[in-house]
């Protein structure tokens, strides 16, 4: 156990606190909390540990080439954002920039997350409540907006993200820019995106709000701009220890103060004008001590791939529900992949529908190549060039590419979400195979170039490129005869890998045995579903079981139909009222697991595969005829 020392929180902190409204928020948060907010402010013992734990630098010293020296393993703290390349306007640094001001960027209807202080949930609100709530003294609660992610509202062409950010995140050099320009709508929505919305942020706080310790989503590294206000974070860097105290620190129901038991702690007070650059799996609190806005951003790269998967590893131990992660985690990892291949190498893995292949060759021309067209829209002449020379690769890169493959092959084929426009999963991983292989024995010191390896041009310009929009430009012209099927297909590919994450078919269709371990343990009362639990005290919205009360063998509905003859499993006509034991009288119906056609033996001319795991499940068939499962060629 660490020794704590009291000492005198310093002048500002002071200045900007009440603590007799810090003494109510500990008194009515005492059946949550095993600490008080005013013992972990005036106790400066982790204020000493900042000199060395966070990295004081200037705009121009962050680059690549720095990313590529030291992996961006500690968070780095920016007086000043000249030089760093993040623009904001300067009206909105003025004394009357608000919520209010805020709104009409963004839209009155839009849905702001905000974070209870007291019972640490989270609840949606309009952004017209969210005004309301905030002109209004005394407030009622104190809540922290957390999530508002602004991309393509009026608020996106204002706020420019750091360059560094541009030049390595995934999301910029990795996600196909085709894909980016088919999403018109500002819509968060999971369904309806078309690329990980995670890039801009604005995070407006109350004062005295506290959000105790969490690891960012899917391992992301964040940006954070203070615009105004003063707020407070204590970080905690990821060691193993940290991480596996984590996970059951998260299970506690009275929290602990996280930092008592973890290995390394610093604080850090941020001011308006600073900006924190916080790297993977660092795990953190901020405590807000005036009203404060923000803008921020969360991104992937390929330096701290590491931290990044552990994150999604300790996420599925703690059954994260998907709404609380990252955006098609799993899709941008066999991006990544394929970018490095075709940068290195020249040989991409992506292969468009033949569908979108006519539209580009009509609306462009037969002369060009699809693909390219598809990869380097506009840019296939400044395309990058394979290099002649051995390029060096960083060793966290090359761990990194080994660790996204077994990540992707530990994976259950259902799970493992191939893009659509990736048909030959297996020849990709075999290509990272060999590029890792390659790549084992480069020099660290020569790996150190400047220059990021993902990119969609020769010169990568990100200042031009940003400014110009050069990379995801309008199409020469239109052909308003001509639909585009590419967007509508792509679209249904992705709801379909969404919704086939389970190896069981869609829950309205199965019901509990009532019989295995899951039907009959307990609800944990921890994980998401149960804290969304109105018995529990949520908001009852997402109507799911407790992660540890998932059913181990399914069954089909007791009026299940066959959908050639109509009967149900006892040939008889369906009754949702019928009463059967099914242990001893099981139905003769089985379901397709892959179109989900659910049929009787003797109605089919040729019988399906049986699949043993789940119950009355087979593999039709029609479908058994099909064009196999490329993914499940890894296996092979």
């Amino acid at each position: 156990m660490t020794t704590h020392t009291r000492a005198r929180p310093s002048k500002k902190l002071t200045d900007n606190l009440n603590w007799d409204i810090v003494d109510q928020i500990d008194q009515d948060c005492a059946e949550t909390r095993d600490f008080t907010l005013h013992e972990i402010l005036t106790d400066e013992t982790y204020d000493d540990s900042k000199d060395t734990m966070v990295e004081h630098l200037s705009g121009d010293k962050i680059t690549v080439e720095y990313f590529q020296t030291s992996g961006f393993n500690k968070p780095i703290m920016v007086k000043n954002r000249e030089n760093l390349g993040l623009e904001i306007p300067p009206k909105f640094h003025g004394r009357d920039f608000g919520c209010e001001e805020l709104r009409s960027y963004i839209g009155a209807r839009r849905i702001v997350d905000a974070l209870d202080t007291k019972t640490q949930e989270t609840k949606s609100m309009t952004m017209r409540e969210w005004c309301q709530y905030w002109n209004v003294f005394p407030r009622k609660s104190i809540l922290n907006g957390i999530s508002l992610e602004f991309s393509l509202t009026k608020l996106d062409q204002h706020i420019i993200p750091p360059k560094i950010v541009r030049q390595i995140d995934w999301i910029e050099k990795a996600w196909p820019c085709h894909l980016k320009e088919m999403q018109k709508d500002y819509t968060n929505k999971l369904e309806d995106m078309m690329y990980p919305k995670v890039q801009k942020f604005v995070i407006m706080s109350v004062a005295y709000s506290y959000m105790d310790f969490h690891l960012d989503f899917g391992g992301t590294s964040v940006w954070y701009y203070l615009l105004k206000g003063f707020k407070v974070f204590w970080l905690c860097p990821p060691t193993d220890k940290n991480l596996k105290l984590y996970v059951e620190w998260v299970k506690q129901e009275k929290k602990s103060f996280f930092p008592k038991d973890a290995e390394g702690c610093c604080r850090v007070e941020v001011h308006p004008g600073n900006t924190l650059f916080i790297p993977s799996g660092w795990i953190h609190a901020v405590f807000t001590a005036k009203d404060s806005i923000a803008f921020s951003g969360s991104f992937l790269h390929s330096f701290s791939i590491e931290n990044q998967l552990k994150v999604n590893y300790i996420e599925d131990t703690l059954g994260v529900l998907e709404m609380h992660r990252f955006p098609f985690f799993v899709e941008m990892c066999w991006y990544v992949l394929d970018r490095y291949v075709t940068c290195l190498t020249g040989q991409s893995s992506l292969d468009l529908p033949e569908e979108e292949k006519k539209r580009m060759r009509l609306e462009r021309g037969d002369h060009i190549d699809p693909n390219q067209e598809f990869l380097y829209t506009g840019l296939v002449s400044e395309a990058p060039t394979v290099p002649k020379a051995h390029v060096h690769l960083t060793q966290e890169e090359i761990r990194g590419l080994g660790f996204i493959v077994m990540y992707l092959y530990q994976k259950p084929a259902e799970l493992r979400s191939v893009p659509d426009i990736i048909p030959d999963p297996a020849k990709l991983i075999a290509a990272v195979k060999n590029l890792v292989m390659e790549h084992k024995d480069d020099c660290p010191e020569q790996a150190i170039t400047g220059n990021y390896i993902l990119r969609w041009t020769q010169k990568d310009d990100v200042e031009t490129d940003f400014k110009m929009k050069r990379l995801i430009p309008k199409p020469k012209r239109k052909l308003k005869s001509l639909k585009n099927p590419f967007q509508k297909n792509y679209q249904k590919a992705m709801a379909y890998q969404r919704t086939e994450k389970t190896t069981e078919a869609p829950k309205k269709r199965r019901r509990r045995c009532m019989e295995c371990t899951g039907c009959k343990e307990e609800d944990c009362k921890v994980c998401g579903p149960c804290r969304d639990m109105i018995k529990y005290g949520g908001l009852g919205r997402l109507r799911q079981s407790c992660v540890k009360r998932r059913c181990l063998q399914p069954q089909l509905p007791i009026a299940a139909s066959c959908s050639q003859c109509n009967l149900d499993g006892w040939s008889e006509t369906p009754d949702f009222k019928k009463t059967v034991d099914y242990a001893k009288n099981a139905p003769n119906l089985y379901e397709c697991i892959q179109c989900f056609d659910i049929r009787h033996p003797e109605c089919v001319q040729e019988k399906g595969e049986v699949i043993t795991s789940i119950s009355n499940c087979w593999k039709c068939a029609d479908c058994l005829k099909g064009k196999p499962d490329k993914v499940t060629e890894m296996e092979t």
